[in-house]
Parts: structure tokens; C-alpha cells; sequence
């Protein structure tokens, strides 16, 4: 039988008590109450309590079918306990292709210093797609004291600055002055529409947003690899090497700015 047929569940003059009932209130509260319990249970409702993640997978992730996509984000059900500057501490990363294929090593690093990470990333993005994905994260209740954004190659490639530079202050709008967030800079080859020239003004934007910000930190990539000599395998990707390198470059980062 569902709500909707029981009879303590359908609306009556009894079902509530008139002003002048007062005094018949407190018999009365626990059948009311148990009525309240019992319809909920016909009408098989799910409590929502406030502040509660929502699920582990992203219902709404889709990858439309795009191999530049990454599987959908996890939000683990519990924390990583392993020692470390991360312990018991969640970190999103928000990343196109760059972070598509470091991401394998770059959540082993950040669980080895005891972070519990989740990644959101698909190749080819730029920053209005990020700009969605912290939106959809805070929806979620799964945008985390700590986020990472590796943004900007593709921006840079086919976006105007203006525009790019709006959207950069949007994303960090977005994600709020209180958590503490962290921008992986550019590194550029040269090749395919991303010139050295694009790489360092995009990575003043970086620096001047850090400066002018109290939770935003620059992670210094772009002239940092160069200096490593991180070798490319095209004109955007780097090597298995290189990659490993941007992983475990980003990992220590984080864990050196947020631990």
C-alpha cells in the first residue's frame, strides 16, 4: 500500500488539531509523529542531511563518446590515513589533456603524502569548461579546502586574452576566497598555436592573480621544466618521462603549499 493509499496519509479534519485543541496537542504529538514516520516510509523518501557529499560518481559526467575524455571524477567514501602533509585532507584537480595523462601518477604521489584526491579532466578544455566543473563540484558538496587548476595551454591556442583573462578571475570567483587553490602554469614547445610568447604572458596572469590574492598560489611549472629540460612528445605533450615529471612536480606543490 503507498502513502497515497493509506489512510492515516490522506488530508482530513482530523489530521491536525484547531486552535481551540490546544490542550489535546500533547496526546496527541506521538500519533502525529508516527503518522509523519509512516507516510514516509509509503512514499520510500530518502533523507537528505545537509552538508552530505552527494554521490561517489558524478551522475551527470559524460564523456559524449570523446577519447580526449577522462573517466568520471570518484569521490572516494572515506580518507586516505597514510602519513603525510595531506592526511585526512580531500584536493580536486581540474586539468585537460596535460593533466589526463599525468593523472595516473599524479594521484599516486598525492596519496603517498596522505591526500585524498579526486580529478576532473578531459583533453582539449579550457577555462569555461573548469569554470562548469567547480560549479558542478560545489553543487555536489565535493569542492574541497584545497583545488588544483591545470588551465590554460588550450586557452591560449584559440582564445583571445580578454577573454581568457575574465574567465581566470571567474573560475577563482567561483571557487571562493576560503579555499586554498593552486594554478599549475604553461609550458610551451612552441608548436601548434601555443608560442613561447602565449606561454609567458599567460603565466604573468598567473603570477599577478597569486599576487593580488590570499589563497591563490602559482605553481611555477613552465620555467621550472625548461630549466629540467622536460622533453615533449608533440607539440602540447610531454614524454612518459615528462609527464611523470609534471606529476610528481605538481604533487610536491601541493603538498608544500597546503601541508
Amino acid at each position: 500500500m503507498t502513502s497515497a493509499q493509506h489512510p492515516w496519509c490522506r488530508a482530513s479534519p482530523s489530521s491536525s488539531p484547531s486552535s481551540g485543541d490546544t490542550e489535546r496537542v500533547p496526546r496527541r504529538l506521538p500519533v502525529v509523529i508516527t503518522t509523519f514516520v509512516v507516510c514516509l516510509a509509503g512514499q520510500q523518501w530518502s533523507p537528505v542531511v545537509a552538508g552530505e557529499p552527494g554521490p561517489r560518481k558524478d551522475p551527470q559526467w559524460s564523456t559524449g563518446g570523446d577519447a580526449r575524455a577522462c573517466s568520471g571524477p570518484i569521490w572516494p567514501d572515506s580518507l586516505n590515513t597514510t602519513p603525510g602533509p595531506g592526511q585526512g585532507r580531500r584536493v580536486l584537480v581540474i586539468g585537460d589533456s596535460l593533466t589526463r595523462n599525468g593523472r595516473k601518477p599524479l594521484k599516486r604521489a598525492l596519496r603517498e603524502d596522505g591526500w585524498t584526491p579526486t580529478v576532473r579532466c578531459f583533453g582539449g578544455k579550457r577555462l569555461d569548461w573548469a569554470i562548469a566543473q567547480a560549479t558542478r563540484a560545489k553543487e555536489l558538496d565535493q569542492l574541497p579546502a584545497t583545488v588544483v587548476v591545470a588551465i590554460g595551454t588550450n586557452d591560449m591556442r584559440w582564445i583571445d586574452r580578454g577573454t581568457t583573462a575574465s574567465r581566470m578571475k571567474e573560475l577563482l570567483r567561483v571557487l571562493g576566497p576560503r579555499r586554498t587553490v593552486m594554478w599549475v602554469d604553461t609550458y610551451a614547445s612552441g608548436g601548434d598555436r601555443f608560442t613561447r610568447e602565449k606561454e609567458r604572458w599567460f603565466n604573468r596572469q598567473v603570477k599577478q592573480l597569486a599576487a593580488d590574492s590570499n589563497n591563490l598560489h602559482h605553481i611555477r611549472w613552465g620555467s621550472w621544466a625548461r630549466d629540467q629540460k622536460v622533453p615533449f612528445a608533440d607539440a602540447l605533450h610531454y614524454t612518459t618521462r615528462g609527464t611523470k615529471t609534471w606529476a610528481s612536480r605538481v604533487a610536491d606543490e601541493v603538498s608544500r603549499i597546503a601541508g
